[in-house]
């Protein structure tokens, strides 16, 4: 029987604990998720998860077998938890896309994975001021989650399924877990997004300089929409930013969240007007639905980008002075993708777990 300890109470860290709950329970003796923030606290920017867009509308490439398995899995996972956990914070939605045509069809329209595939009339496009010429239009069935809502149901669950969670000043180091635990945990999980790389500055200094921000801007809005809605191309019409798109997502309380930038490497925590008239304008021009908009609320905050990608893989790391070895298995990096792809990731961390809570030397598949 193993001790685990979780590093992370975002959407990352939490999905990987409740999984590791429920399908290795009988290995671990105690599972503890330290974070210095947990859903519900006054948050940060570098907290990303309760102020994401959070929806399901992948973006991985065609070749990245690896993320595609992970959105797929988490798809499923999401459509059920629509239907059955009716506390979860999740609501099935039409999701309307629109993109440039030279730019092909995106890996769940070609393999038709999605539900409730829809293409597009040229009459609906030159509706929504886009043409035809240059965008195709789609529409399937996807799911917006409340993250506040989703994160503390994911929270309940690991206390429920006997999990402990600890509140703790922010790690400087990821060695700093043995003196906060007061012993060598058998396995640690590193969900901790942009601090991810930051934490291993001792251990593993190479990973310090692959992590960066991602900054996002979010518009609140009290109107409602009865589909989601993404323009990944807008016409030089709209006169957008740099990195600019076009993302409306309602929610299943009410009212949506507008949203469309892609900064890396921006740590500015300040909204910028300009762009939020950018979205507006955007909204304005192909979203007739939403005759008027009432901004209530608008903040930025940092997905978690890295060099190469989500790092999903098991590493082991000498401490001299405490003669033992850490055995960590890494959960960040993953960008704007985190939602969509949670449950996935999950699952993979749980498959490195069971190679080390089990000693054995292949990697396990986990099955839900």
């Amino acid at each position: 029987m193993s001790r685990v300890v979780v590093l992370g109470a975002g959407v990352s860290g939490l999905t990987s604990a409740l999984t590791l709950l429920r399908l290795s329970r009988d290995d671990i003796q105690e599972l503890t998720v330290l974070a210095c923030e947990y859903p519900g606290d006054a948050h940060t920017g570098e907290y990303t998860s309760p102020w994401a867009g959070a929806n399901w509308h992948s973006f991985a490439a065609h070749s990245d077998l690896d993320q595609i398995r992970r959105d797929k899995y988490t798809y499923t996972k999401f459509l059920q938890l629509a239907e059955d956990a009716h506390t979860a914070g999740i609501k099935k939605f039409p999701i309307k896309t629109f993109s440039a045509k030279n730019k092909g069809l995106p890996w769940y329209i070609e393999q038709k994975f999605v539900e409730d595939i829809v293409f597009l009339s040229d009459k609906e496009l030159l509706e929504r001021k886009l043409d035809p010429r240059k965008h195709v239009g789609y529409e399937f069935t996807t799911i917006t989650l409340t993250p506040i809502v989703y994160n503390s149901y994911l929270l309940t669950n690991i206390k429920q399924s006997g999990g402990r969670c600890k509140k703790i000043k922010k790690l400087n180091a990821i060695e700093d877990v043995v003196d906060v635990m007061g012993y060598v945990p058998d396995l640690v999980i590193n969900c901790t997004g942009l601090n991810g790389g930051k934490l291993l500055k001792n251990l593993e200094p190479s990973e310090l300089q692959k992590n960066y921000p991602v900054k996002g801007q979010i518009l609140q809005i009290y109107e409602d929409l009865p589909f989601q809605m993404i323009i990944d191309d807008l016409p030089a019409e709209d006169k957008p930013s740099q990195d600019q798109f076009l993302n409306v997502f309602p929610r299943q309380e009410g009212g949506c969240v507008v949203g469309g930038i892609f900064l890396k490497g921006d740590w500015s925590t300040e909204v910028d007007e300009n762009l939020s008239a950018n979205f507006l304008r955007a909204v304005k021009n192909h979203i007739p639905e939403l005759k008027s908009t009432t901004v209530y609320n608008a903040y930025t905050a940092f997905r978690p980008g890295r060099e190469g990608g989500v790092r999903i893989e098991l590493s082991k790391y000498d401490l001299p002075e405490k003669k033992a070895t850490l055995q960590v298995i890494h959960n960040y990096g993953i960008g704007g993708a985190g939602y969509q792809s949670s449950y996935g990731s999950a699952l993979e961390v749980c498959s490195y777990a069971r190679k080390v809570l089990s000693g054995s030397k292949e990697l396990s598949s986990c099955k839900l």
